[in-house]
C-alpha cells in the first residue's frame, strides 16, 4: 500500500530529486524513479499525476529553498554582505544540479521549464538591482553605479558557481571561485570610476571567420552532437539520436560503435567548432585580453544560429549513473586541459609584469569560468542577446578589481 501522501511527501520528493539531480529529466526512469522513492507507479500517479507533475512538485521544492536563500541575502544590511551571502552560501548542491540540469536540457515533455526558470531568474535580477539602487540612493555605492549590470554580474557568477556545483566540483574550489568575485566586488568604488576608461578604452576582440559547419563532413554525426547537447547522454535515446540522424540503428553501430563511441566522437567534434576562440584567446597580448576574448568567444557562442545554446560540455559534466561515468570523467579531464592552459597564460602574465605578484592564479581562473559558465547556463536558459551582451559589458567592468590590476588599456 503506498505511503499517505501528505505524511511522506517531502521524503519522497528528496529520494526523486536524488534521481532527476543525476539523470536528468530523459535520462529518469519510471523505475529507477519508483524504486528510489519506495512507491509503485500508480501511487505515484495518483499522488502527482505523471512524471512531469512529479518532476514539477521536485522543482517547485527545490525553487522554493532557492526563494528563501535569496529573501534571506537581500536582508542583508549592506550590499557587499548580499553579495556574500549569495556568492558564498547556497542551497543544497542537489537544488543546483536540479535546477541547472533544468534549465539547460529540453525535451518535448519539458521544454516549457526552461523559459520558466529563466522568467525567475529575471525577477531575482530585478530584486537585486532595486536593493543596488538602494545602496547607490544611500552612498553605499557610487551614484554613477550600473545597478543593473552589476546585478547581471552577480546572478551570471551565481549560475556559473551552481554549474560548479551541479558538476560535482569540491568545496574548496567553489569557495575559492566565490572569494575571488566578492573580492572583485569590494572594489566597486575603483571599478566604477574605472568603468568608461577601461571598458571603452580596450580594444574589442577581432572577429573571428568561423564558419560553424568546417569541421563537420558527416552530417549524421553533427545531428548526433546536437541531441547530446540539448538532452545530455543520459537523456538521449538511441532512437531520439536514430531519429535526427536519419539512419538505423544498425548503420549507427558499423559506422560509430555503441553509444558512448559516437557521444565522443561528437564531443570531439562539438570542441573543434570552438577551439577558434580558445586558441586565439590565450594569444591576445595581454592577460585582460584573453579575459575580453573568452567572453566574447562564448557570447558568439550563444548567438550561433543553426547551433544549440548552452554548451554541450558543461550539460555532459553533470550527468550521473554508472552509464554516464566515463562520459562525465572525460568530460571533466578535458576541461580540466582548458583549465591547465588558462592559469598556464595567467602565470606567464605574472611573470611578464601585466598581473601583479599577488594575484592569486588559481582563484583567477575559477572567477574567469564561473563567469563563461554564468554566460553558457543564461544563454542556455534563453536569455536574450541583449542581457547576453550587457552581461558582457558588466563582467568586463569587473577585471580590474578581480585580477588586481592598474587600469589599462588593452
Amino acid at each position: 500500500m503506498a505511503r499517505p501522501r501528505a505524511f511522506e511527501e517531502s521524503e519522497v520528493l528528496d529520494r526523486a530529486a536524488d534521481v532527476f539531480g543525476r539523470r536528468g529529466y530523459d535520462g529518469s526512469t519510471m523505475a529507477e524513479l519508483t524504486a528510489a522513492m519506495g512507491l509503485n507507479s500508480p501511487s505515484i500517479y495518483a499522488a502527482f499525476g505523471s512524471k512531469r507533475g512529479l518532476f514539477d512538485a521536485v522543482l517547485g521544492r527545490c525553487s522554493a529553498r532557492e526563494d528563501e536563500h535569496w529573501e534571506w541575502a537581500l536582508t542583508a544590511p549592506t550590499a557587499e554582505e548580499v553579495v556574500k551571502r549569495l556568492l558564498t552560501t547556497s542551497p543544497a548542491q542537489e537544488s543546483s544540479r536540479i535546477l541547472v540540469h533544468a534549465g539547460l536540457a529540453m525535451g518535448s515533455e519539458n521544454a516549457d521549464i526552461p523559459a520558466a526558470l529563466l522568467h525567475r531568474r529575471q525577477s531575482a535580477e530585478l530584486k537585486l538591482r532595486d536593493r543596488f539602487e538602494e545602496a547607490k540612493r544611500s552612498g553605499e555605492l557610487p551614484v554613477d553605479a550600473d545597478a543593473s549590470g552589476l546585478a547581471s554580474y552577480v546572478t551570471s557568477v551565481l549560475g556559473g558557481l551552481a554549474m560548479k556545483a551541479a558538476g560535482g566540483a569540491p568545496h574548496a574550489e567553489l569557495r575559492e571561485g566565490a572569494e575571488q568575485a566578492v573580492a572583485a566586488w569590494r572594489a566597486i568604488s575603483d571599478v566604477a570610476a574605472a568603468a568608461s576608461t577601461s571598458s571603452r578604452g580596450a580594444a574589442p576582440a577581432g572577429e573571428l571567420s568561423r564558419d560553424p559547419r568546417r569541421f563537420s563532413a558527416d552530417t549524421a554525426l553533427d545531428a548526433a552532437m546536437k541531441v547530446f547537447w540539448t538532452k545530455g547522454f543520459a537523456g538521449a535515446s538511441l532512437n531520439d539520436l536514430t531519429e535526427a540522424m536519419g539512419i538505423t540503428r544498425p548503420s549507427l553501430y558499423a559506422a560509430f560503435g555503441n553509444k558512448e563511441a559516437l557521444f565522443f566522437k561528437a564531443l570531439d567534434l562539438y570542441q573543434s567548432l570552438r577551439k577558434d576562440y580558445l586558441t586565439e584567446a590565450l594569444q591576445a597580448p595581454t592577460a585582460r585580453g584573453v579575459f575580453e576574448a573568452l567572453l566574447r568567444g562564448a557570447l558568439r557562442d550563444q548567438q550561433a544560429e543553426g547551433q544549440p545554446r548552452g554548451c554541450l560540455m558543461v550539460l555532459n559534466a553533470m550527468q550521473g549513473g554508472d552509464e554516464a561515468q566515463p562520459i562525465r570523467n572525460e568530460v571533466l579531464r578535458r576541461q580540466a586541459i582548458g583549465r591547465d592552459l588558462l592559469a598556464a597564460r595567467f602565470e606567464r602574465a605574472k611573470r611578464d609584469g601585466d598581473l601583479l605578484p599577488t594575484v592569486n592564479v588559481e582563484g583567477l581562473v575559477r572567477f574567469v569560468q564561473s563567469l563563461m559558465h554564468g554566460i553558457l547556463m543564461q544563454g542556455g536558459a534563453g536569455a536574450s542577446q541583449r542581457e547576453l551582451e550587457a552581461l558582457v559589458e558588466s563582467s568586463l567592468t569587473m577585471w580590474t578589481a578581480s585580477a588586481e590590476l592598474p587600469i589599462s588599456k588593452d
